[in-house]
């Protein structure tokens, strides 16, 4: 690192004292014997370009290792280029650990706690870290903590890198600056098919450049960064619970390092958790819309033309679980898909959604237009001049739907929403989650005609399940026992469970590559 500071020497200790002593269709891993012949060698081969990725290759290269990264997309970024950019910091990692601890104790979720208190300790020095990778990098704060009723939730602050566009290509330019500057290899549109070992012992990877399959060589280890599984439709149907499931982020995650590792014998966790907003089917476009609104005269309903959720307290991550409750007598899943349903007055407050973060966005170039009018025209909002109308152009009850805004109207007016106590204002003092959708008033009532509805499904930004880490980023087996020389990093077998606090992961890259890089060159050379 560039910059000295007692936090950094601390950070470095805490390093010192954790180190080490593709595309879909894949075959298992390959024995390593004397037939094997190596196009390529390396020190440590990183598979995948996004944050964590780069993370990983900028630390074991620093480490004094020779790496190559290779990538299956045109260009890298990953999920971390197309995110919103954010970077958990705590202002207390102590505080920061009692507060993630306690989303992993209300979901019963399977937790490593020295993992945790080790991305706490290093996630509350992120800020110098960004600004040792580019020196001129300002960071902002864009939002707090999604879970205000856990304990320390003051502590958390999620930052982000201040640019003209702020999101996720400030970000991804800090690391690509870093990895520019140290020259390191990458391997664009060179996915990797197969994990090579010798008895178990990881030492290459199979990979496709150029139309032909090569052997790339791994003195020390492999790191897999691959992102997950929100675009591979065998890795939803198993362990994505819910209908109509789709993704915000980058579709080139199609859990292809999650095979990977499970043909070495990883055991996995964390499967059915994920970070999961709404969205919405955009035309010609391969990844759906963020969905955000500011506006208060909104509710959501589901196919009986019902409220199910307090819409405005219920953290955006955590949308999933919110709407995929299974009717076990009717047979289905009666939020999915659920409708937002808003006035001419919420129309005009600006565009429905995050036009800083998804692909939609970021890659695909998709703008919604600040009045919404280009999507009514292309069908994405419906439009209706009654209630009643409206029910019938999206296929809901219509006195049902009548009777649900009706309430809502009648609670608001009211000053209580007697169905779910959504909050009618912002309390004093209160910190947003989104300081760019924070506004003094969270619900009015739906009355001022036209009337308008978006058909929304739950749209994964990144899913949190893959193999089993320890604090060393080392891949465990079924048994518990470490996979030599294999290491992981991101999303990919994520630390986090299914209540996620927004900005964490981008954090998690950050820090557990950093871990898997260093861990990674501190191997001894396999001969």
């Amino acid at each position: 690192m560039n910059t000295i500071s007692r936090r950094t020497m601390l950070s470095s200790a805490a390093l010192a004292a954790i180190a080490a002593p593709a595309a879909t269709g894949f075959a298992a891993s390959i024995h390593n014997d004397k037939d094997v012949k190596w196009d390529a060698e390396y020190d440590v081969v990183v598979v995948g370009f996004g944050g964590a990725g780069a993370s990983a290759a900028i630390s074991a290269h620093d480490a004094g290792a020779k790496v190559l990264i290779i990538e299956k997309m045109p260009s890298g970024g990953g999920n971390t280029a197309v995110s919103a950019g954010g970077v958990m910091i705590p202002k207390n990692a102590n505080d920061a650990y009692t507060y993630l601890m306690k989303t992993f104790e209300y979901a019963k979720n399977d937790c490593d706690e020295k993992q945790v208190r080790i991305f706490c300790d290093l996630a509350a020095e992120s800020d110098q870290y960004l600004k040792s990778l580019k020196p001129e990098t300002k960071l902002t704060v864009y939002g707090y903590a999604g879970f205000k009723t856990l304990p320390c939730a003051d502590t958390i602050r999620k930052f982000r890198v201040r640019a003209k566009k702020p999101g996720g290509p400030a970000l991804w330019d800090v690391y690509t600056y870093a990895i520019e500057q140290r020259k390191i290899p990458v391997w664009c549109e060179t996915p990797a098919m197969e994990l090579i070992h010798r008895d178990g012992e990881v030492v290459g990877v199979v990979a496709k450049r150029k139309g032909k399959k090569i052997n790339i060589k791994a003195r020390k280890a492999v790191i897999l960064a691959t992102g997950g599984y929100e675009y591979d439709t065998e890795s939803l149907k198993n362990f994505a619970q819910g209908d109509m499931i789709g993704g915000l982020g980058n579709p080139g995650n199609t859990g292809d390092g999650l095979r990977m590792a499970q043909a070495m014998g990883a055991r996995i966790w964390h499967m059915t958790s994920y970070s999961c907003p709404l969205g919405c089917d955009l035309p010609g476009c391969k990844a759906r819309f963020f969905f955000g609104i500011s506006a208060p005269s909104y509710i959501y309903v589901d196919s009986d033309g019902k409220r199910f959720v307090d819409e405005k307290t219920v953290d955006t991550h955590t949308m999933l679980y919110a709407t995929n409750k299974f009717d076990p007598i009717r047979h289905r899943y009666p939020a999915i898909p659920a409708y937002v349903i808003f006035d001419e007055t919420a129309r005009l407050s600006g565009p429905m959604g995050f036009l800083n973060s998804g692909y939609a966005s970021v890659v695909e170039g998709y703008q919604w237009s600040k009045d919404s009018s280009q999507e009514i025209k292309n069908g994405v909002v419906i439009k209706a001049d009654t209630i009643e109308e409206l029910a019938s152009k999206l296929g809901l009850p219509r006195d049902t739907l009548k009777a649900t805004v009706e309430r809502w109207n009648k609670d608001v007016s009211a000053g209580k929403d007697t169905e779910f106590n959504r909050p009618i204002r912002k309390k004093a003092g209160d910190k947003a989650a989104y300081l760019d959708h924070d506004a003094p008033l969270f619900s009015a009532p739906i009355a001022k005609a036209p009337f308008y509805a978006i058909k929304l499904m739950p749209s994964l930004l990144n899913t949190q399940g893959g193999p089993k880490r320890d604090a060393s980023a080392r891949i465990l087996d079924v048994t518990g026992k470490v996979i030599p020389r294999l290491y992981v990093a991101g999303e990919l077998g994520s630390i986090w469970g299914s209540i996620y606090q927004g900005a964490c992961n981008n954090a998690e890259s950050l820090v557990f590559g950093r871990i898997a890089g260093k861990n990674a060159a501190a191997e001894k050379t396999w001969s």
